[in-house]
């Protein structure tokens, strides 16, 4: 299992518990990391929030289409 598909399963779990709230706690988790000084914690976080933000979008960007 590629390291993006993990990615995507640990976003639906985070959105699927927090909804809406998802971005934030991701957020926040990368923060902890941070200060904690878990670098790779951190960026594994990163990641997630991004793809939580992606999973939010609601606008297409220029030259987007729907399937």
């Amino acid at each position: 299992m590629t390291s993006e598909r993990k990615i995507w399963e640990a976003t639906l779990l985070l959105y699927h518990k927090h909804d809406a709230r998802a971005l934030a706690v991701a957020e926040d988790e990368a923060a902890m990391a941070e200060d904690d000084e878990r670098e790779h914690f951190a960026v594994v976080w990163r990641w997630i929030a991004r793809s939580v933000a992606e999973l939010l979008r609601s606008k297409l960007r220029d030259g987007e289409y729907i399937n």
